[in-house]
């Protein structure tokens, strides 16, 4: 018998949660579906996630060069035409959309032509502190619209799920489907900690060092400049400490960073020839040994204002490291305050968090330790895996009486 045909539409793979979670599921439904995945080119100030073809296969992919993340008019027609030719030629009995853009252009090319199940992803949502009230009360009205021609929606978490159904309206709340993202805890371990030694030779420090990173894109809504207040507070705080801060990413943000930086008089680096050991901050840029990353960090930072379920976070807890979080999207729901991380509200309590962790080394510890078990237990990729699964063939049926 033939496998159904899955259509997989992710705006750009680049290094980050919506690319690797993409790759890592399409690989373990590849034996019960027969999977093309569609994807955009990644940015300049990206890091292409290509290598991940390497270790996630079992699917075929194609790149479209015009399907970009800003709004081209011309690419942005060019790239629904060519969706809708590989719809004719592949035939997917599902179309599944990842991002804003493959959102709008492949769920109309798969409703225009037929495909019986059309689905589509918030990995979060650009409803808040991306753009002005009008442009989002723009986006809103559109994605309701796009709800209409849409056999279901999926959120990746409860919070999600409930702005989606109860404050944007977005869709029916029959529509609207709950399926957690999960990760492969197995690759964050380092049971004899070679991998914490080899980052931390490779940025020389010593065993005294703490080492509190930040990892993602550098784009405004990240709010990076919140994460420079908290450094300029615990460097301020704490001058017996020798503590380093890591900006692991790279984005049109950076530039305001540094400028910060130096109006603070707070000393920075950048890895490789010109890195300097006794910098308070190292902008490393992008990295695609995040396991290593982990296991060489102390403590995660994360400062978003808006987010769904940061991957970034739920890596590090499977590292065994405390996080220390802005309250955004879905953080709530995988930190359990002063149990496996600690959520704030504001700069005052986000400093009160970090220093918690930077003064106890058994606190880091413990915490590190319950947040590991907590992935274990509830955030395991064979989960989400079983759900999209079981979902998929759900519709499918549905869409064959």
């Amino acid at each position: 018998m033939n496998k159904p045909r899955l259509l997989i539409i992710l705006n750009r793979l680049s290094i980050g949660g919506p690319a690797t979670n993409t790759l890592s599921v399409a690989a373990e439904l590849s034996s019960d579906f027969e999977i093309l995945l569609l994807a955009g080119e990644h940015l300049p100030d990206e890091q292409s996630a290509d290598f991940l073809l390497d270790t996630y296969k079992g699917f075929r992919v194609q790149k479209i060069k015009t399907l970009t993340r800003s709004v081209y008019l011309w690419k942005d027609l060019l790239s629904y035409f060519q969706i809708k030719k590989i719809i004719r030629e592949f035939k997917p009995h599902i179309v599944h959309t990842h991002g804003a853009k493959p959102g709008v252009l492949g769920r109309v090319a798969a409703w225009q032509l037929n495909v019986p199940v059309i689905l589509h992803t918030f990995h979060g949502h650009i409803f808040h502190s991306y753009f002005s009230a009008f442009i989002n009360k723009l986006i809103i009205r559109t994605e309701q619209t796009l709800a209409k021609i849409s056999t279901a929606v999926i959120a990746i978490n409860q919070t999600l799920e409930h702005e989606l159904k109860t404050i944007y309206h977005i869709a029916p709340a029959e529509k609207i489907k709950l399926v957690k993202l999960g990760i492969d805890t197995n690759q964050f371990e380092d049971t004899e900690e070679k991998k914490r030694e080899h980052f931390r030779n490779e940025f020389m420090l010593n065993n005294e060092a703490i080492a509190i990173g930040i990892i993602g894109r550098l784009v405004p809504v990240k709010n990076h400049l919140l994460f420079l207040e908290l450094v300029q507070q615990l460097l301020k705080a704490h001058q017996q400490k020798s503590l380093k801060f890591f900006i692991i990413g790279d984005g049109p943000e950076k530039i305001n960073l540094i400028q910060h930086l130096q109006k603070q008089k707070i000393s920075f680096t950048h890895n490789g020839s010109s890195y300097q050991s006794s910098a308070s901050v190292i902008f490393t840029s992008w990295r695609k040994d995040m396991d290593v990353v982990y296991a060489g960090l102390d403590i995660v930072a994360l400062t978003s204002l808006n987010e769904g379920t940061p991957v970034s976070i739920m890596e590090a807890m499977a590292s065994g490291k405390p996080v220390v979080s802005t309250n955004a999207g879905g953080i709530s729901e995988i930190i359990k305050q002063n149990e496996t991380g600690f959520i704030s509200n504001n700069l005052e309590e986000l400093v009160t968090g970090t220093q918690q962790f930077i003064l106890s080394e058994t606190r880091r510890t413990l915490t590190g330790e319950r947040a590991k078990q907590f992935v274990k237990q509830h955030l395991s990729k064979k989960f989400e895996v079983q759900e999209l699964n079981h979902l998929y063939q759900h519709l499918l049926k549905a869409s064959n009486n």
